[in-house]
């Protein structure tokens, strides 16, 4: 360790060009570095999703839900299989063992479910590659002019497209707006009159629906395809298809009844603002991926849609970005970093007692951070506001304090007298070389054991280790090379050791408390037996969360119905519920989600409508509510003039992520396990009365 002081110190403009480069370096690659709001704590999922139109739960449970669950039992590293059966719907989500790669866990599953007997017509698909906290971007296809049928139309051939060519985006998922259908509405008296039924028509239209290859011809020394142009494009290709012959005149679907153009059943509905049928999109992105990286293509490919890809009067308008959040939370943590550092300079000025030796001292936490993020980059991480939140200041100087301390206790003490600086320094750094590099590397050993962790710990802790043990390594190099030169630059005329009469008079009480302590041993021990005792008893009082609290400056309120209500008197109450939710001079924007997309990604019903309510930065509200506890009590308040609905409050994105990991719709659950479903259902109904009192 005193080679590396000595070279140092013999080397002073090497070292000072390799603390610019370490600078440059370590500013490069933290605009590179990839910050995530929430690190990926779900483990490898496959969902499945088979849609089965007009058919109720319980044939989908018996015919397509319960097959998929048996054929996908004892597939490798298989941890759970849960489902879920919906009118029209089932989903069946197979989470996998920690450390499954993601595509040996989909290839098992398709391999499964290609040998599958399953009802005909029916065909399983499976949820795209990209973990809960993967939704990163929503927006509305708006037009002064155009129906939600034309958005949608609109959405699901051109949006849909351009975003999913995005690289990084796993799937942009349509909500809202009516499906365009061509429906031949038949009179049953014309088709019972002719001897048809309705299978018979849908089989001559399906026969009459489609284009036919015939070879190909030469003529006059030029080749030509041969093509039979039968594909119906329009109503009135439709009303022409011959169904049958009667009498000798060919019945023609129009004369069965009529063509028109008209809406599939709906699914579900968004509302966005003052509109009660809109077209919301929602874009993933895939696993692995990194957020920052993904939004700004994601946001390029909006620019280009808005400026020449759509009809001027069809625009793309964003309502959530994930990058906000990210740049929101990064900005109170550079906040809190930069608050952190200055109270370690004060502190360390106070109880050194020199501004130099504090400035010394605190060099050593921003080239740290930059060394620690130089790491990051080289390994290809991503870090996220959990690690870098949690870097501790004052481990990061410890070591440069020892030595700073005792570089100027050591030339201090020669002070009047001839002094080499240098010699000093290598001296004063030869006393605690190894003890200083040993406590670092104990601290650093002291992080090792989270590396064991695996699952949702593990992902969660591991890149706060990396990034505290890359820091205490940078702040270790720091220590041993740079401020060696800096006090052989800033200390070479010697130093005086002032008085610190504050600091002798802690000094002073603490030696007076720790003579009391060492003459009464067995009193001391056995009151710190006893606190200790006591704190563990407070322990259960605390309280803990396995995911720290992230602010996201939005709310996601959940209203769930009577699991019976129809969609149109959903419909009803869902804009009246938007009203009060933006009554609130705090809110910005408000968008509801009633029942489900057409692709079945959410597993829901009409009794299910989800709202996201933007909010004004805290320092734009005004009125009685400056919180948000405050404004969501008072949100529910408002909310309890609609009786039997019950809503629940979370955020966007720690919704979706809860959501995906527990199959849940709510912060808290109960589960019930048992083999007798009117059991089961008997005691949810008891369990729900006695929690509605807590």
């Amino acid at each position: 360790m005193n080679r590396i002081v000595a070279s140092s110190l013999r080397q002073r403009l090497i070292v000072a060009l390799m603390t610019l480069l370490l600078v440059g370096a370590g500013v490069w690659a933290l605009k590179r570095l990839p910050m995530d709001a929430y690190p990926d704590l779900s483990p490898p999922m496959v969902e499945i999703i088979t849609q089965w139109p007009g058919h109720a739960a319980e044939e989908v449970e018996r015919l397509i839900t319960v097959p998929i669950e048996r054929g996908m039992n004892g597939i490798a590293r298989t941890a759970t299989v849960r489902s879920i059966s919906l009118y029209g719907l089932s989903d069946v989500t197979i989470t996998f063992k920690d450390g499954t790669d993601n595509y040996f866990a989909r290839q098992r599953v398709f391999n499964r479910l290609s040998a599958l007997d399953l009802p005909s017509g029916v065909s399983p698909s499976i949820s795209p590659l990209s973990p809960p906290s993967g939704l990163i971007y929503r927006y509305v296809l708006q037009s002064p002019d155009r129906s939600p049928m034309e958005l949608k139309t609109f959405e699901d051939w051109v949006v849909e497209p351009q975003y999913r060519s995005v690289p990084g985006v796993a799937d942009d998922s349509g909500f809202g707006g009516g499906t365009m259908q061509y429906q031949v509405l038949l009179n049953p008296t014309k088709v019972a009159a002719i001897g048809l039924s309705v299978p018979q028509v849908e089989a001559a239209i399906a026969a009459n629906n489609g284009n036919s290859g015939g070879g190909f011809y030469s003529q006059g020394g030029q080749f030509y395809y041969v093509r039979g142009m039968g594909r119906l494009k329009s109503t009135k290709d439709i009303g022409n298809v011959v169904v049958a012959v009667h009498d000798g005149t060919p019945v023609l679907v129009k004369d069965l009844g009529r063509v028109v153009i008209g809406i599939a059943p709906r699914l579900g509905e968004f509302g966005y603002e003052k509109q009660n049928d809109a077209v919301e999109g929602v874009i993933l992105m895939r696993t692995g991926e990194k957020t920052q990286n993904v939004l700004k293509r994601v946001e390029a490919k909006t620019r280009e849609l808005n400026d020449g890809i759509l009809p001027p009067d069809v625009k793309v308008h964003p309502f959530y970005d994930l990058s906000d959040l990210i740049a929101r939370t990064t900005r109170v943590v550079e906040r809190n970093l930069i608050r952190g550092t200055l109270l370690v300079l004060v502190v360390l000025v106070f109880f050194l007692y020199d501004v130099r030796a504090g400035l010394i001292v605190a060099t050593t936490i921003p080239l740290a951070l930059l060394f620690a993020f130089v790491c990051l980059d080289a390994q290809n991480a991503s870090a996220n506001l959990l690690s870098i939140g949690a870097v501790d200041f004052g481990i990061l100087v410890d070591g440069a304090i020892f030595m700073v301390e005792n570089i100027f206790r050591r030339i201090a003490a020669r002070h009047g007298g001839a002094v080499d600086v240098k010699q000093i320094i290598m001296e004063a750094a030869a006393e605690i070389d190894r003890p200083l590099f040993y406590a670092v590397t104990v601290i650093i050993a002291g992080f090792l054991p989270i590396y064991v962790l695996s699952g949702p710990a593990g992902t969660l802790f591991k890149p706060m280790a990396d990034t505290m043990i890359f820091a205490l390594a940078g702040s270790l190099i720091v220590t041993l090379t740079l401020l060696p030169v800096l006090c052989s630059l800033l200390m070479r005329k010697g130093v005086r050791e002032r008085r610190n009469k504050a600091f002798e008079a802690i000094q002073s009480a603490y030696v007076k408390g720790l003579d009391r302590c060492l003459a009464r041993p067995w009193l001391t021990t056995g009151a710190s037996a006893l606190l200790l005792a006591g704190s563990l008893l407070l322990v259960p009082r605390i309280g803990a969360e396995f995911m720290p609290h992230l602010d996201e400056g939005a709310l996601w309120v959940r209203a769930t119905m009577p699991y019976t209500i129809s969609f149109d008197e959903a419909a009803k109450i869902t804009p009246q519920i938007r009203a009060v939710l933006s009554s609130f001079p705090q809110v910005t924007t408000v968008t509801s989600e009633l029942g489900r997309p057409d692709d079945g990604t959410d597993s829901t019903g009409f009794f299910n409508v989800e709202f996201f309510v933007g909010l004004k930065p805290y320092s734009q509200w005004r009125g009685p509510y400056r919180d948000k506890p405050a404004l969501i009590a008072a949100i529910d308040a408002k909310l309890r003039q609609f009786p039997g609905i019950v809503f629940n409050y979370t955020q966007p994105a720690e919704d979706a992520v809860d959501e995906a990991e527990t199959g849940l719709k709510s912060a808290l659950a109960v589960k019930v396990f048992g083999p007798k479903l009117q059991m089961l259902q008997d005691k949810g109904k008891a369990i729900k009365k006695v929690l509605e009192h807590v």
